[in-house]
């Protein structure tokens, strides 16, 4: 396993973060802590990423069992952008779910994670449009996965003109 140390600067005009550094690393991204902090008057975001490098051949590395990969259906229907908040809000839940002792899946499943990614909520009633997010767990996890969503660098990934929403009315 690896890891990266990654520092970024808030940008003034969006009000968030840069989310390139994180499409650079290349491999399975495994879990991210976040630390929040100001220098020199600008707020500042350090994270720390655990991710395993790229292989070829089988998955196994060093005796250590298969990690399951994102189910690529999901995957599939996401633009890249999507794809990055997807595997960033994966990496997230994983750890979570890791330093609470449960499965990921209790948390959230990769479906939720997907329509996340797609819809990019801006708000509580718009993270409990969320298929299977209700109070309880929008209570729960809402206001980190809020807070990371701010982290995506301005507006939420532009859909497909499939799934373009219309405007008016």
């Amino acid at each position: 396993m690896k890891l990266r140390l990654i520092t970024l600067t808030m940008n003034p005009d969006t009000g968030g973060f840069p989310s390139e550094p994180l499409a650079d690393i290349e491999g399975e991204v495994m879990s991210i802590s976040e630390h929040f902090f100001v220098h020199g008057g600008m707020p500042q975001l350090l994270l720390i990423v655990h991710y395993r490098e790229k292989t070829t051949g089988d998955r196994v590395q060093r005796g250590k069992s298969p990690v399951k990969p994102a189910d690529p259906g999901i995957r599939a229907v996401l633009s890249d952008p999507e794809k990055v908040v997807f595997d960033r809000l994966r990496a997230w839940r994983n750890g979570k779910a890791q330093s609470e002792g449960v499965p990921p899946y209790v948390l959230l499943t990769n479906q939720q994670l997907g329509d996340i990614a797609r819809r990019h909520p801006t708000t509580l009633t718009e993270l409990r449009e969320v298929e299977g997010i209700g109070e309880a767990k929008a209570a729960r996890l809402g206001r980190e996965l809020l807070g990371m969503m701010k982290l995506f660098d301005g507006e939420p990934p532009a859909p497909p003109d499939a799934r373009a929403v219309p405007t008016g009315a």
